[in-house]
């Protein structure tokens, strides 16, 4: 019967069956390789623990960014909550300081380096430059690398697809040959039958040659067939693994994505190789600023000054608005202050939301899989306990 359905497969086309895969994140089966193959449901599980863990840590990260911007928001409305006595005060300093600036922007800036918005948002840096510097630098190289892998994902799942193509091909000429070759087969077959009845020539031997080659042709006719469909159905499986990854990829690139994304619009530019520049010339410049204070010596003490009397007043932080004393002084710089605010706050909600139902649609999973396969109960368990993760 297997030999049959063989021969038979070789007059019916191949039907290729299309699968979907859902999207995935890949940086569990980036970091286990090969290990977790054919472990079936508990590898399963375990991407699916890595997936919750994953989006738990991005919203923990993603909310306290949150929570800073809302202090800076609490802080405005703290200020525009005072007294017009003390206000008057606040833009009194901020003016001060505010002028210094522009005598100290017009001392250093002779040769133009970078403007005083970077100026001041690299001053506000100071603290974190660092760590800044290292979370883009890892952020971009995971781009990279991610981007990298999509493409080789790509190659790979196009070169099966062609190998298919060229598979049906040598299989639809294969099935031509032996027709062809069949019918004009039979056909001298029974020409030599009816030469043989009309002349009463005895032409059983040169019938049984033909019919031995059309059975040693059907042989190997068969064995290249089974070659190829097996050929066929191998190259089926590395495309729907390179799919797989593919779609595995893509949470992480959506993560790694708006991340850097939201940090060049935090600190205004599309690189780091663009802060970096930016970094060196505001060293440049804050050398000569230092120089220049040391004769001026007043800007320091109207900031301190501005620092501890919006310290009395109720602002968490108030060292920020020493770098942002215009919009102390003018409400439509304010107002833009809080308009950067706003966008900020709107895409970290974004991506806490992506994040939430990525754990959300991870524990249902779990569930699911749970009441699909009771009996890997006892299995699944012991996978979310090294996770302390509870589904329940």
């Amino acid at each position: 019967m297997g030999l049959l359905n063989t021969v038979k497969d070789i007059f019916t086309k191949t039907e290729v069956t299309e699968e979907k895969f859902e999207y995935e994140s890949i940086d569990s089966v980036l970091a286990r390789g090969e290990r977790r193959e054919g472990q079936g449901m508990e590898a399963d599980v375990a991407f699916k623990c890595d997936q919750i863990v994953d989006a738990t840590y991005q919203m923990e990260d993603l909310r306290v960014e949150y929570e800073m911007v809302t202090s800076y928001f609490n802080d405005i409305q703290t200020i525009e909550g005072l007294s017009q006595e003390v206000r008057a005060e606040i833009m009194g300093i901020a003016k001060k300081i505010a002028m210094l600036e522009t005598e100290t922007s017009a001392f250093f800036h002779s040769d133009d380096r970078i403007s005083d918005e970077n100026f001041r948002m690299m001053q506000g840096m100071e603290g974190e430059i660092s760590e800044v510097f290292g979370r883009l630098k890892d952020l971009e190289d995971m781009d990279m690398k991610i981007k990298r892998d999509m493409k080789h994902l790509e190659a790979e799942k196009s070169s099966q697809e062609y190998l298919q193509g060229d598979i049906e091909e040598q299989q639809a000429k294969l099935r031509m040959f032996m027709t062809i070759f069949g019918t004009i087969s039979l056909l001298l077959v029974i020409t030599l039958a009816v030469v043989a009845a009309l002349t009463d020539t005895n032409l059983l031997i040169p019938i049984l040659l033909i019919l031995l080659l059309v059975v040693g042709m059907a042989a190997l006719s068969v064995v290249t067939f089974h070659n190829l469909s097996y050929s066929f159905k191998l190259s089926e499986m590395k495309e729907n693994r390179a799919i797989n990854l593919m779609n595995k990829v893509k949470i992480k690139y959506i993560n790694n994505t708006s991340t850097l994304e939201y940090l060049y619009d935090k600190y205004g530019i599309k690189s780091l190789r663009e802060l970096e520049y930016l970094h060196d010339q505001y060293l440049i410049m804050i050398d000569e600023v230092r120089k220049y204070q040391k004769v001026s010596g007043d800007l320091r003490e109207f900031s301190e000054a501005l620092s501890k009397l919006l310290f009395s007043c109720g602002v968490k932080d108030p060292d920020i608005w020493i770098k942002q004393s215009l919009a102390l002084i003018d409400n439509r710089e304010m107002v833009e202050v809080k308009h950067s605010l706003n966008v900020r706050r709107q895409k970290l909600r974004e991506q806490i939301a992506y994040n939430e139902k990525l754990r959300l649609n991870g524990l249902r999973d779990i569930r699911e899989m749970l009441k699909t396969n009771p009996e890997l109960r006892d299995q699944v368990k012991r996978e979310l306990e090294t996770y302390h993760i509870n589904v329940q």
